[in-house]
């Protein structure tokens, strides 16, 4: 699920994709915590100058690794995202869904779930004139608590959904969310004295 990096040469952009494959590879049969650099470096044949020219850390390889995703997500906060592209993204997560668990929990959720509030709070950001009751940053936290949370639990089988009804509900509740944070909700919900 990792989509090109246009910016980078042929080889820069297999050098990148062999530390990503590296990486899930290694979450497959690992907690998080405990893949090291030096294993990611020996299963991918790269080595560490050419590692650290791409990330900064194994939180930047794992935030990365979950950039689609992440996008997508954020993406529900537009009026352009779809629907069945978030359904495809559950899918992808119900199938692979021990390594899912493995990665949206524990020490790699801190890093996936920071990733997805900077990308809200930057999206936040670009919206305009739109201003919101709280700061963007206390928003981007509440909007991927919506999404991030419901996803984990569907995937530790606390709860059966469809992926279907789950990606509504998530692009439903998170365009609530957004809609009851923004200033002009406040006016209107404010009560005459």
């Amino acid at each position: 699920m990792n989509r090109p990096i246009p910016a980078l040469d042929p080889r820069q952009r297999r050098t990148r994709e062999a530390l990503q494959s590296a990486f899930m590879l290694l979450a497959t049969s690992r907690r998080y915590h405990e893949i090291r650099i030096n294993d990611i470096l020996q299963a991918s044949g790269v080595s560490r100058s050419a590692f650290y020219e791409h990330f900064a850390s194994k939180d930047a390889l794992l935030a990365s690794s979950m950039e689609d995703a992440i996008s997508l997500l954020v993406g529900m906060l537009s009026d352009q995202s779809n629907p069945r592209q978030v359904e495809a993204l559950l899918d992808h997560f119900w199938e692979k869904r021990t390594l899912a668990r493995g990665i949206l929990q524990g020490a790699s959720s801190r890093v996936i779930r920071n990733a997805l509030v900077q990308r809200i709070e930057a999206h936040l950001g670009r919206r305009g004139g739109k201003r919101l009751r709280i700061p963007h940053r206390l928003v981007a936290h509440a909007l991927a608590d919506g999404m991030f949370s419901p996803i984990i639990a569907w995937l530790a089988g606390e709860s059966a959904c469809t992926s279907t009804e789950l990606a509504s509900a998530l692009q439903d509740a998170s365009k609530a969310t957004l809609a009851s944070m923004s200033a002009a909700a406040a006016q209107t919900a404010s009560p005459s004295r």
